[in-house]
């Protein structure tokens, strides 16, 4: 329950209660229930939705997408507009991961984010089907942990670095093990399988992109991967209900 609470502290705004004496191998040993985090931000996800779409659907996917994005912070945002600033600055590895470090957005972060913005949206209005925001969060966030199991981090100091350095392949099983029970009912069992390979399979390519260019993970580029693996998991089941 400590390491539960430690990532929602760590992944949301939730008034959760402060816990003390925290050691990196708590938060390391904790990234495993980061998809259980997700469940939480999807409950409120989900009835963002359900209430705005007494308007209109339409209304209902921004109001749901607004809404993962205030209950998070734009923590993952963040991390996905420094990860395009970086990778596609056309610098060398040591200039790319300074400027992920500057505070200023820079273009390719604007359109990265304005293009993953609306395409949750675009996604969420086509599929229609509120009980994929219960789902979303949880893939998000596996994926994830995936990014940290499966890579080196690029930097030797910083939270992105203890994450990416203290979780293995142990905690990527176990992380899918817990997704795939929590997400079943939702989308079914088949469903929750592909979608799981899936984003593995997405999670290890983005990985090899950053070690060519920058030697491995970092923190904002965990975020970039959630991020990107939301929109992934909407086309996935759009496609999984389409056929």
């Amino acid at each position: 329950m400590k390491r539960l609470i430690l990532m929602l502290q760590f992944a949301t705004r939730f008034p959760v209660p402060r816990l003390e004496n925290i050691e990196e191998n708590d938060l390391q040993r904790g990234m495993k229930y980061l998809p259980l985090a997700g469940v939480i931000i999807g409950v409120l996800v989900w009835f963002s939705y359900r209430i705005m779409g007494l308007i209109n659907p339409l209304a209902a996917a921004v109001a749901a997408v607004f809404t993962e994005v205030m209950v998070t912070g734009g923590l993952h945002q963040d991390g996905l507009a420094d990860t395009f600033d970086g990778l596609y600055s056309n610098k060398n590895r040591e200039e790319m991961l300074e400027i992920m470090k500057d505070s200023r957005l820079g273009t390719n972060g604007v359109l990265a984010i304005t293009g993953v913005l609306f395409l949750k949206v675009a996604l969420l209005y086509a599929v229609s089907k509120p009980a994929v925001l219960l789902a979303m969060p949880v893939f998000s966030r596996l994926s994830m942990v995936y990014g940290a199991a499966f890579s080196v981090s690029a930097r030797q100091s910083g939270l992105g670095h203890v994450f990416i350095e203290g979780v293995g392949k142990r905690d990527a099983l176990t992380a899918s093990l817990l997704t795939v029970l929590v997400t079943f009912y939702f989308i079914g069992f088949i469903g929750s399988i592909a979608v799981t390979a899936v984003l593995l399979a997405v999670s290890l390519f983005f990985k090899e992109v950053c070690s060519m260019k920058i030697g491995g993970m970092t923190g904002d580029t965990l975020g970039a991967l959630g991020e990107i693996s939301s929109v992934v998991f909407l086309i996935v089941y759009r496609l999984i209900i389409y056929f």
